[in-house]
Order: structure tokens, then C-alpha cells, then sequence
């Protein structure tokens, strides 16, 4: 790998450690974060303390954030700090970045001199679709007892259950193929979100009419196998509707990737409300066979989720941040 004269470069002494604050900005792929010759700790995830977690390669999903540690303890050199997608989808239907992007982490006293060092190793990435890899990397993520375990929800008032994936919508000047007339949109509960015109919060407090509906449905309005073959719905419903919850209920979320078109990652955000992802699996959620596994003891606090390919993922939180006013409702 050629390093261009304009790479950054981040300068580091032999011996100490340094905090690294990584943050995927990118807006459709997770990422794979490395250090050549070097391993990780992270000690926060989404701005929530976890347990120390060692790894030589870090995952983000668009919009994670995480806290590192590195420390400077190989020999003095110059190494590749980098990034590589991880994307566990077709590359026929999804193309994707193959080129890495860099920077050097420096030793102090090493050489300036790049003309000397053309060409710097990568880190050991995993390969572009390891989902077993994503998996095992966010199942180990641990938040701290001492912070956790008395907030996390033991039980729930509202079980909702959320399919997540893509549709297809008529368009009659879409060119998407191999779906001319029709437009890739995506859908939660056969739902896809249309933009109002007005802020939903201030159409709620100051009861404006016709901004939005109430009624987001709590389960998928068709019911299918959701990672298997079998029928599906390609369509959904266009529509601005918003699930109302109670203030401070007990929220259970799950969020269920689903084999319409392809499997993909879906990163899934909560603005202004974390979560604790007590649980994740591949193929379809099972409450009976899931539900014993989750961790309600210390599961990472965090405000953003990648839901696996083919996957899902279980959120419990507390509805506890309603808005700018006291309300005895939120808006999900």
C-alpha cells in the first residue's frame, strides 16, 4: 500500500497510551478500525463507559462512536492507522468502497522521511462480509455493572416487535433496475417514513392536525418467515406515523432484519434516548428460545445499533426523555 505525502499523521511516544475517539461518519457502511501491530481497548461506546474490551480491529456502524486506548509499545516505526468496510451484502446489489483509508501513527524519533517508507502494511482486516466476525465483536461489548444493573429494564410495558428492511414503491420515472418503475425506499413494519412539514414535536404540543398519525403499527402489518424463503411484502405503506409511549414505561424493541430484496445491516438510531442492547442472533427472533439469553445484568448503554444481516436485535429502555416540554408521552 502506497502512502500519499498528504496522509495524517498522529505522532506518538514509545511507552505511552493515548486515547483514540473514533467515530464512523460514514453514511451507509460499517466499519472496520485497526492499528497495524497494535491492539484496541475500548473503553466507551456511543459516550457510555464499558468494560475494557481488547481487539486489534474495532467495528462502528454509521454513527457509533467509541473511546480506545492505544499504546505505543512496538518498535519505534511508522504504522497504518485505517479503515476498511464491512458489508455483509451482495456487491452486485450493494457496491462498496474496496479501498481502505489511512493515517500513520508515528513514533517519536522515527523517520519523517516517507521517500524511506513507501509502502506501510494494513492492519489484519476480517474478510469485506464477516458477519460471524461483527457479531462476536458487539456480543462481547459489555457495559459497567455498577452503572447497569439497576437501570436495566427486568421488565417491560411495551413489547414492540420491528421488521426493518427495504420495499419497492411504483415510481413510473424510476429507473432501478432490475425494478423499472419502482423506487427502493425502506420500511419498518411495511411503514416508510414520509417527511412532514412540520416538526412532529411541535405538531404534538401544539395539537396541529394532520401532521401525523398515531397509529405506528407495534408489529409488521404482514407476517411472513423474515430470514427464510417464502413470501414477502415488497410494498409499504407511505406514511408519517409515530408509536406514542408513556412516559417512563418500560420499552422493549426488537428489531428484526428481513430477506425482502436482500439482507443487509441496518444501522438504527434513537435521537435524544439510549438504549441497552440486551440481546442479538442471526435468523429469525424466537422469544421463547431468545428471551432466556439476553443480558440484563450489564449489556452496553448506547444510542445506536447496527441490526445483523439477516439478524435482529433486542433494545430495552426507558421512555424517559419526552422533549422540550413535560409531557406524559414520547415520541418514538
Amino acid at each position: 500500500l502506497n502512502v500519499d505525502v498528504g496522509t495524517s499523521v498522529f505522532e506518538v511516544e514509545e511507552g505511552q497510551t493515548y486515547l483514540l475517539r473514533l467515530i464512523n461518519a460514514a453514511v451507509n457502511f460499517h466499519l472496520y478500525v485497526g492499528v497495524a501491530g497494535h491492539n484496541l481497548t475500548i473503553v466507551n461506546a456511543d459516550a457510555e463507559y464499558t468494560e475494557p474490551l481488547t481487539r486489534d480491529i474495532v467495528v462502528l456502524a454509521p454513527g457509533q462512536t467509541s473511546d480506545v486506548l492505544l499504546t505505543a509499545n512496538q518498535a519505534v516505526g511508522q504504522y497504518l492507522l485505517a479503515a476498511s468496510v464491512f458489508s455483509p451484502a451482495n456487491p452486485a446489489a450493494v457496491p462498496y468502497p474496496t479501498i481502505p483509508t489511512t493515517g500513520i501513527i508515528r513514533y517519536k524519533g522515527a523517520s519523517t522521511n516517507l521517500s524511506l517508507t513507501p509502502s506501510l502494511s494494513l492492519p489484519s482486516f476480517p474478510l469485506f462480509n464477516d458477519s460471524i466476525f461483527v457479531a462476536n465483536f458487539t456480543q462481547s461489548l459489555r457495559g459497567l455493572p455498577i452503572d447497569n444493573s439497576s437501570r436495566v429494564p427486568q421488565t417491560y410495558d411495551e413489547n414492540l416487535f420491528f421488521t426493518v428492511g427495504y420495499a419497492l414503491n411504483s415510481c413510473p420515472n424510476c429507473t432501478f433496475r432490475p425494478f423499472p418503475g419502482l423506487r427502493l425506499s425502506a420500511s419498518i413494519n411495511n411503514v416508510t417514513f414520509v417527511d412532514p412539514l412540520l416538526s412532529l414535536q411541535q405538531a404534538y404540543y401544539y395539537n396541529v392536525n394532520g401532521t401525523y398519525q398515531g397509529d405506528f403499527p407495534s408489529n409488521p402489518l404482514f407476517e411472513y418467515n423474515y430470514t427464510g424463503a417464502g413470501p414477502t411484502n415488497r410494498r409499504s405503506e407511505l406514511a408519517t406515523k409515530v408509536k406514542l409511549l408513556k412516559f417512563n414505561s418500560k420499552v422493549q424493541l426488537i428489531l428484526q432484519n428481513t430477506a425482502v430484496l436482500f439482507f443487509e445491516n441496518h444501522p438504527i438510531h434513537l435521537h435524544g434516548q439510549n438504549f441497552y442492547i440486551v440481546g442479538s442472533g442471526f435468523g429469525t427472533f424466537n422469544e421463547t428460545k431468545d428471551t432466556p439469553n439476553f443480558n440484563l445484568i450489564n449489556p452496553p448503554f448506547r444510542n445506536t445499533i447496527g441490526v445483523p444481516a439477516g439478524g435482529w436485535a433486542a433494545l430495552r429502555f426507558t421512555a424517559d426523555n419526552p422533549g422540550i416540554n413535560v409531557s406524559s408521552k414520547c415520541i418514538l
